[in-house]
């Protein structure tokens, strides 16, 4: 059994112990007038001063200095670490829920679950809502700890790396949850360099949970000018390579009216000027290494050419990792921030019984004092 303070520097109280002694000591003793009918019968003496030597009203001062204490000790919060309460902190959960954009909340809301505090995380990127939820976690009173992700869980939305974030002390658990792609179709507009010149072709694309399939459809002719590319007369050689290499893939094309130019740095302004009339432009730096023009020169044309089609990736992880990943909760980690469990409570209940106790001793040494019989001696 241990005892944790949540504010251990309101322990400094404990000095204000010395006010009651201080006045017990110091108070002035109030001397009883007594009649006498003469004093030449009474020797004379020296004066000496009086000084009180001991305490009286003991019980009182015992009774002052334990409400003192008592509160000091309930201001300082402490909190009885018994072998019950650990093993009530094992038993409770405190959970993180990460929910993957496009989840429905009913599955969000059942994966929290009966946990002793829960929070639920969205954000675009899983791995922000790692961070976010490791943070909440640290907060939290003590209690074992678990990391639940909620939703599709595509291949790439989450990985080993994102999962090192998580406290080693924290579990891990995957609930999957709609969001598939399973069954879904969507078409593509692709430009490609084919034999007959530049075509606009149409392409389908179904989705299963574990693969995907790409059907070439209809192809229509665009303008030869579409696409062109100027550089500098030294670089002008790999950057037409670089075009025929990304034109003989395709690219995705989504306006087939639009046109486009691409400057390389170093070229002539003014020939960059006469050919981007009625063009988008797009201006890149010279790829380096040079193995990486047509990669390069490919991402930076469908910046500009693709529109959003909210395609994700379709393939889930498989069960067989997810398993690998998860773990239970192991305990309750040592760094959790203590909490008030109601241990306080008890000592400021027991500052009122002892003001009362106080109060009772007090108003009894008042009335004794003033009822206390006078013996008077007599003089004959």
């Amino acid at each position: 059994m241990s005892v944790v303070w949540l504010a251990p520097m309101a322990l400094a109280g404990l000095a204000l112990l010395a006010i009651p002694i201080a006045v017990h000591l110091l108070v002035r003793q109030h001397s009883r007038r007594v009649e006498f009918p003469s004093l030449r019968f009474l020797l004379p003496s020296q004066l000496a001063a009086f000084r009180r030597r001991h305490i009286q009203d003991a019980w009182l001062l015992a009774c002052r200095a334990a409400v003192i204490a008592a509160a000091a000790l309930a201001l300082a919060g402490p909190v009885i670490q018994s072998a019950s309460r650990s093993e009530a902190y094992r038993a409770r959960i405190a959970r993180a829920v990460i929910v993957e954009p496009g989840t429905a909340a009913a599955s969000a809301a059942s994966a929290a679950g009966d946990a002793f505090v829960s929070k639920t995380f969205a954000r675009d990127r899983l791995s922000d809502a790692i961070a976010d939820a490791t943070r909440w976690l640290e907060a939290q009173p003590p209690a074992s700890r678990e990391v639940v992700f909620v939703g599709a869980v595509r291949r790439g939305s989450v990985t080993a790396g994102d999962l090192r974030a998580v406290q080693a002390s924290a579990g891990i658990r995957f609930v999957v949850a709609g969001g598939g792609l399973a069954g879904r179709d969507t078409q593509l507009s692709v430009l490609r360099s084919l034999p007959a010149g530049l075509m606009i072709e149409q392409r389908q694309v179904h989705f299963e949970d574990d693969s995907t399939r790409v059907t070439a459809g209809a192809t229509t002719a665009a303008a030869s000018d579409l696409v062109r590319i100027v550089a500098a007369p030294a670089d002008q050689p790999l950057a037409d390579a670089a075009l025929r290499a990304v034109l003989g893939e395709g690219l995705r094309w989504h306006d087939p009216t639009q046109r486009v130019l691409i400057a390389w740095d170093g070229t002539d302004e003014a020939m960059v000027q006469r050919a981007v009339t009625g063009a988008t432009l797009v201006r890149m730096p010279r790829p380096d290494p040079p193995s990486t023009a047509a990669s390069a020169l490919a991402v930076a044309i469908e910046q500009v050419t693709s529109a959003p089609t909210g395609v994700m990736e379709p393939v889930r992880i498989r069960d067989e990792q997810l398993q690998a990943w998860s773990r239970p909760p192991n305990g309750v980690p040592a760094e959790a921030p203590a909490t008030d469990e109601g241990d306080r409570r008890w000592l400021w209940g027991l500052v009122l019984a002892l003001l009362a106790i106080e109060h009772w001793l007090r108003r009894t040494t008042v009335v004794a004092v003033a009822t206390a019989p006078v013996t008077e001696a007599r003089v004959a």
